[in-house]
């Protein structure tokens, strides 16, 4: 996998493989799969990045998390299959004995359902 990330432009791409490029398939105005011509997944285009990164129907995506969280980049599911009833975000929280939210501490981490 090749990573190249464009801060000016706050978009990566993720290099899946060598073959040549024969089409392109959005999943959504942030995400978009570029296919080789025998339907495999050459490469992902992911935009706005320092938002997190919807990882939903992406290629490899337990490699891609990885690598993007490696890199500093949020990931997100929307989890809908897996039973949850919203967005499942990766954030640290940190709350208080007095049950007080405070600023986040690092390497603290859980789920927001």
């Amino acid at each position: 996998m090749e990573f190249k990330h464009d801060a000016q432009a706050d978009a990566i791409y993720i290099k899946l493989s060598n073959m040549p490029y024969a089409y392109g398939k959005d999943l959504d105005d942030l995400r978009r799969i570029d296919y080789a011509s025998d339907n495999t997944p050459r490469g992902v285009e992911l935009l706005c990045v320092s938002e997190g990164v919807n990882i939903d129907d992406l290629p490899h995506a337990d490699e891609i998390t990885d690598l993007l969280e490696a890199n500093g980049i949020k990931t997100y599911t929307t989890a809908a299959e897996r039973g949850y009833s919203g967005l499942v975000f990766n954030i640290n929280l940190t709350v208080t004995e007095t049950g007080k939210a405070v600023k986040p501490r690092e390497g603290v981490t859980g789920v927001a359902v």
